[in-house]
């Protein structure tokens, strides 16, 4: 485990502004989530599928890490976020859970009203086909990571 820490903190120490870890860590954020068909590499070596979009809110750089690496070293938790991803990803009529329907509308993909919607929905068992619906387009739009405009308030 060793060496695959120092493969990732040479390559994230260069897109920080910090050169200590422990404070380079600190500057970064999620931006995004991804469930790939296909393996890929995380920057510690390990084969991911589960891709964290993070980025350095001093330097500007992006990059990506695996899930295990944003939770443990980064300090990002994104264990429900790809429960809920993997759910409606699966079934596009099932219901996305709270962190997702945050991480949604946090980044656009949904409008404040789809936002109240799915909070007010996530529980219910047996809705009408017209929320059966509403919430499939919903759904596609968080898997595709469509962005809406939002209306400003004035």
């Amino acid at each position: 485990m060793e060496h695959n820490f120092e493969r990732l903190k040479a390559h994230i120490l260069p897109l920080s502004i910090s050169q200590d870890f422990n404070t380079a860590r600190t500057e970064w954020s999620l931006i995004g989530i991804e469930v790939s068909e296909e393996f890929d590499h995380c920057p510690c070596g390990k084969e991911i599928k589960e891709h964290c979009y993070i980025q350095n809110r001093h330097s500007g750089h992006t990059t990506y890490v695996g899930n295990v690496c944003v939770n443990r070293f980064i300090g990002i938790e994104t264990g429900n976020l790809f429960a809920g991803l993997k759910r409606i990803a699966e079934d596009d009529t099932a219901n996305a859970n709270e962190d997702l329907i945050q991480h949604a509308f946090r980044f656009c993909y949904i409008y404040e009203s789809e936002y109240k919607f799915l909070l007010e929905t996530r529980f219910k068992r047996k809705p009408s086909a017209k929320q059966v619906a509403w919430k499939k387009k919903i759904n596609r739009r968080i898997i595709n990571k469509t962005v809406v405009q939002r209306r400003s308030r004035t």
